[in-house]
């Protein structure tokens, strides 16, 4: 009688344990936590004013793109707090994380290509400015023009979006080529490359017609805060030393 009872604990507290496994792995991807901070990182260099992303059927530039994707992921979901983080050359915290919804969509409109030093755009810059949080999730925004150099830090919360022309492809209209800044011709293209480079979820869209907020939010996404997650943890071990003992 009482092996059989032995028994039943052990293979109740083993689907206990393997219950408690999955929803650690599984659980994160479905769902959010009400203290979740998201964090754009805003590619303003000079090649994110080539006007090639389509919406409505009229081109405008990859940065009116990329900041009607905040805005729109913004309003789409009041219920987390949003931070902005430019770079460019250099980079810069523009905006903590904040609730204020207002607040944050006033710095975006302001945002142009002339709020930072403009040279070859540096992802190392990164490093400096985006930190590993259980509760924090970074989406960098940007064409990805630029060239692995293997310095490149970044959390592992971190996705990547890349919009704007084909790869390494010129940009030309039924016009001819378009222009960006003081009349120089288009070369800068979307690099997918160097985006897989980085090793972070990638997700390329060429006309934001089919642009989904909710499909975006978020590759690596963490909804539990860490003592949440400790207890958690600690209940598995709990049943797993139990399993065994019996």
């Amino acid at each position: 009688m009482h092996r059989k009872l032995f028994t039943f604990l052990r293979f109740f507290l083993v689907v206990a344990a393997l219950g408690v496994a999955v929803f650690l792995a599984f659980f994160s991807s479905s769902s959010k936590s009400a203290d979740h901070r998201i964090v754009f990182v805003l590619d303003i260099n000079r090649t994110m004013n080539t006007q090639d992303v389509l919406l409505n059927a009229k081109n405008i530039s990859r940065l009116q793109a990329a900041k009607h994707i905040i805005a729109t992921t913004l309003l789409a979901d009041p219920h987390s707090s949003y931070g902005l983080v430019l770079f460019n050359a250099g980079a810069e915290y523009i905006l903590p994380p904040t609730f204020d919804t207002w607040t944050f969509l006033l710095y975006l409109n302001d945002v142009t290509t002339n709020l930072l030093p403009d040279w070859t755009k540096d992802f190392a810059q990164l490093t400096l400015f985006l930190h590993s949080n259980l509760s924090t999730t970074y989406l960098i925004l940007s064409d990805f023009d630029a060239v692995y150099n293997g310095k490149v830090s970044l959390p592992a919360s971190t996705s990547l979006l890349g919009m704007w022309s084909s790869a390494w492809a010129q940009v030309r209209t039924s016009n001819g080529i378009l222009y960006y800044d003081n009349g120089k011709s288009v070369f800068s293209a979307r690099n997918d490359q160097f985006a897989h480079t980085l090793g972070f979820p990638y997700t390329s869209l060429s006309d934001l017609t089919a642009f989904s907020p909710q499909k975006l939010l978020f590759h690596g996404l963490v909804t539990l805060n860490t003592i949440q997650y400790l207890r958690i943890y600690a209940l598995l071990w709990v049943l797993v030393i139990l399993a065994v003992l019996l």
